[in-house]
């Protein structure tokens, strides 16, 4: 398994920060940290033109571990430009997996019924059709707050998208109660990406490998993977609010090399 980061961490820092990240400081910040790869997002107005982004990334020795996007819960017509423009941008730079988030209601009411399901899984089938057409697999994300948090929940859409593969967020899952690990098991068919962090229950908050304080087992997750001959990436995605920075103390660079050395310390990889 190889190791990747994405811009949350980075992102959420220097908006607490009152700075912008560049891709450059990204990139330079995922190689001092030994991270192999990065999940890019945000197209040419964050990563520049295709031909520049991929000598930016050359220049620090990463390679593309997938492209982010996300797809709304029913066909909204600019959400469709956006994943179709995302989809282009991840053929051109070579990615080959499409992390997607999705199926969050705009009302967010999470009471849900049969018709939510179908209306999210015609969507989301149309983004899974047009990114395959592009060489990519889509990987869909089972998100909090979405209509599909749950191994219940994520039945519900293989029912109606047979094919679909998925994206693992362990700590979404402990979040949202679920045993990650027995999810990794029961899924491990349909998981060719991977999201690794850990889940503070005492603050309601998503924080660096080893610094949960529920039942999530970090290296049991990644065992189970290794066991189901997974060898996709493993992506540090460490998503959290100014408080949260303003509480754990760290720089994003600093929380990189933590959650790295966990990774490299703990899970061996």
């Amino acid at each position: 398994m190889k190791v990747a980061i994405n811009t949350c961490t980075h992102g959420g820092y220097a908006h607490y920060r009152g700075t912008k990240l560049t891709a450059e400081a990204f990139f330079r910040d995922a190689a001092e940290a030994g991270y192999d790869g990065v999940e890019l997002g945000g197209g040419e107005r964050f990563l520049g033109t295709p031909t520049q982004c991929l000598r930016r990334l050359a220049k620090c020795g990463l390679a593309v571990a997938a492209y982010d996007t996300s797809v709304t819960y029913n066909p909204h017509q600019p959400n469709t430009r956006a994943y179709q423009a995302d989809i282009r941008y991840g053929q051109a730079v070579g990615a080959t997996v499409l992390m997607t988030c999705g199926g969050f209601m705009y009302w967010h009411r999470r009471n849900t019924y049969p018709g939510d399901y179908d209306l999210f899984a015609d969507n989301l089938g149309r983004a899974t059709d047009y990114a395959a057409r592009h060489g990519m697999t889509l990987a869909f994300h089972p998100h909090c707050g979405s209509i599909v948090e749950t191994a219940a929940e994520t039945r519900q859409m293989l029912r109606r998208l047979p094919e679909l593969k998925l994206c693992v967020d362990i700590a979404h899952l402990e979040a949202a109660g679920e045993d990650a690990r027995r999810y990794c098991r029961q899924f491990r068919r349909q998981i060719v990406y991977t999201h690794i962090k850990d889940f503070s229950h005492r603050h309601n908050s998503f924080i660096e490998l080893g610094r949960g304080d529920g039942k999530l087992d970090v290296a049991a997750c990644v065992g189970e993977l290794a066991r189901a001959k997974y060898d996709g990436w493993l992506t540090v995605e460490l998503d959290r609010g100014e408080k949260e920075f303003r509480r754990v103390g760290l720089t994003a660079l600093e929380s990189a090399r933590r959650c790295r050395r966990y990774l490299r310390t703990k899970c061996g990889v």
